[in-house]
Formats: structure tokens, sequence, C-alpha cells
């Protein structure tokens, strides 16, 4: 089973009683706010961002690298995003998938 962002939207204002539209914004609101603050990245000053209760972002910068093989390669600097679900996430949504199996 796939949800989309669409899905959850209209989930959403339907459980909320609010209009798609607005809850459409707030999540384009929401996605703008995270990209900013994720390219904001620096060597010293990595960004981590706390989606969910159990959920985040952590965002590194990695900086160019020379790398001397054969040839040589210069690496680009990069900003790189690992998502990060917390032990106590999981158990929780395994102790739920228990207790509706049984």
């Amino acid at each position: 089973m796939t949800v989309t962002q669409e899905n959850l939207i209209q989930e959403i204002a339907q459980a909320e009683g609010m209009d798609a539209s607005t809850v459409r914004k707030l999540f384009q609101s929401l996605e703008r706010r995270v990209f900013d603050h994720l390219s904001s990245a620096t060597a010293c000053e990595p960004v981590v961002i706390k989606l969910l209760d159990g959920l985040r972002l952590e965002c590194n910068y990695v900086p160019e690298k020379e790398m001397h093989t054969f040839d040589d390669i210069v690496r680009k600097a990069k900003i790189w995003v690992k998502p990060k679900i917390t032990r106590y996430y999981n158990r929780k949504l395994n102790e739920i998938h228990d207790n509706e199996s049984v």
C-alpha cells in the first residue's frame, strides 16, 4: 500500500473538517520550511529536523574532496540528508501490529 501526500491531505481535511486546499497550503509551507532549513547545513553546523515524534531528518554538509586513483577526481561539496526512525517508534509500531493480529 502506498499512501501519497494527496491521500494524507484528503484524510486530514476530512478528519478535521477543513478545506483540502487549506491543508494542501500547510503541507506546501511545511515542505518549503524543511527545504530551507536542510539547505542551510554547513560543515560546522549540521541540521536535524524532528518531523514527527520518532521520525527525524539529519542533514550534513559533505565538503569537496580530492580522490587520487588512476585519475585525479574531485568530488563536489554536497548536502546529504538521511531519515532516521527511532527504536521507540519502531517498537510502538510493532506493539500496535502485535495487538491487532491477536
